[in-house]
């Protein structure tokens, strides 16, 4: 009986032992990383287009949140968020009201391409609401978007660029003026000066950026500038690492093989 328990306890160790390896195997796998941008966006009216602006300047401040997670060192699934609130005003001399304003977007589905050590490109689909108190309307938005971030040293670029769908707001909608596919267009380009560093074998980095952002809304062609900073982190893509040290191995294995030619070649001492 003591035999069967003492087999038992071993069987029961194994498998134990096997299921966290297996668990710790699983989690090795997975690949991701995140980034985060706290904004501040200053848009003008530069063509008011076919329907005179209600407001000739638009600020806000907001925070983008969004990551991206895997088990493919190149191509993970996608979530983020995106939130921001100011004001619509006009300035003194021109026309129009003021209100406050707001545009919020989640972004469930979507894919992060990932290269080199930090870059990536994704694309992403999600589903939000903007307006502006008195000035422009209240919307349900659809937005599709498509952005950037390369280079992993001291320069970063960072690039998007977003069509959106609007719902319950008629005036908003086919008020895009160079795209006929979607009610409104909006883009940002910015250059991140700061600084690359990878505690604890994660490649991260961080620092401030500034650019230039562009907006097309109820028929309005909005140019300004954008100031904020900047987070990005990620794991290591794991097969670049093994294919690296496989190289170095490689490269230590014909080293040594060329140190022993070398000594076979040497006269022996008489």
């Amino acid at each position: 009986m003591r035999r069967v328990i003492a087999a038992a306890v071993v069987l029961a160790a194994a498998g134990g032992t096997a299921r966290a390896r297996g668990f710790r195997g699983s989690v090795d796998r997975f690949q991701g990383g995140a980034f985060l941008h706290y904004e501040l966006t200053g848009l003008s009216v530069v063509d008011e287009g076919a329907t005179p602006a209600r407001a000739h300047e638009v600020v806000l401040a907001g925070a983008r949140l969004h990551g991206f997670v895997g088990q493919n060192a190149s191509v993970n699934y996608h979530i983020g968020f995106d939130v921001a609130v100011g004001g619509a005003f006009s300035l003194p001399g021109r026309s129009g009201g003021a209100g406050f304003a707001y545009d919020v977007a989640l972004f469930p589905i979507g894919v992060v391409v990932r290269g080199g050590r930090t870059s990536i490109i994704g694309f992403s689909a999600g589903i939000g609401a903007s307006g502006a108190t008195g000035v422009l309307d209240d919307a349900m938005t659809f937005p599709l978007e498509t952005f950037a971030e390369v280079g992993g040293g001291r320069l970063r670029l960072l690039a998007r660029a977003r069509a959106t769908y609007i719902a319950f707001a008629d005036n908003r909608q086919s008020a895009a003026p160079s795209i006929a596919f979607a009610d409104e267009l909006e883009g940002m380009l910015a250059l991140r000066v700061g600084r690359h560093f990878e505690d604890f074998g994660f490649p991260s980095g961080n620092g401030g950026f500034v650019g230039v952002a562009y907006k097309e809304i109820a028929t309005a062609r909005m140019v300004g500038l954008v100031v904020g900073y900047s987070i990005d982190m990620a794991t290591p893509r794991r097969w670049r690492d093994k294919a690296r040290q496989e190289r170095q191995e490689r490269e230590d294995r014909r080293e040594r093989e060329r140190e022993r030619e070398r000594r076979k070649k040497r006269p022996r001492p008489s």
